[in-house]
Order: structure tokens, then sequence, then C-alpha cells
């Protein structure tokens, strides 16, 4: 499992964690298809509201290919 997947199972699904995160469902469905990497900014949120459950190191990694959005 990846670390986008499982930050999307923490929250309890996409459209939750994209609430979480202040950003659209669009933009954490193109994170999980690898489409997109996350924002450092973002990255740190989710760090902080997963209390370190889920580093932003892991999720700024980004996959081939991918443009950082949100």
């Amino acid at each position: 499992m990846t670390p986008i997947e499982r930050l999307v199972e923490h929250f309890g699904g996409q459209t939750k964690t994209a609430l979480a995160l202040g950003v659209t469902q669009a933009a954490v469905s193109y994170w999980v298809t690898g489409a997109y990497s996350m924002s450092a900014k973002t990255a740190f949120k989710a760090e902080e509201l997963t209390n370190g459950l889920i580093s932003a190191r892991e999720l700024c990694a980004e996959p081939k290919n991918a443009v950082s959005v949100a």
C-alpha cells in the first residue's frame, strides 16, 4: 500500500481526505493514481493531521512523470 493509499484509508475515503486537507477529491484521486504528486505544504498538513503516522517525506516521494499539485 502506498503512503497516499494509507492516508486515504486513515481518513476513510478520498472525499474525507480532501475535506481534511482542504483540497478537491479530484486532487486526491490524482495522487492515488500517481498522475500528480502532493505539494510539500499539503504533505506537512497531512503529517500533522495523522499525528506523524504518515510522514510528509513519504507523501512527497514523487512518482515518475508526476506534476506537483495542491
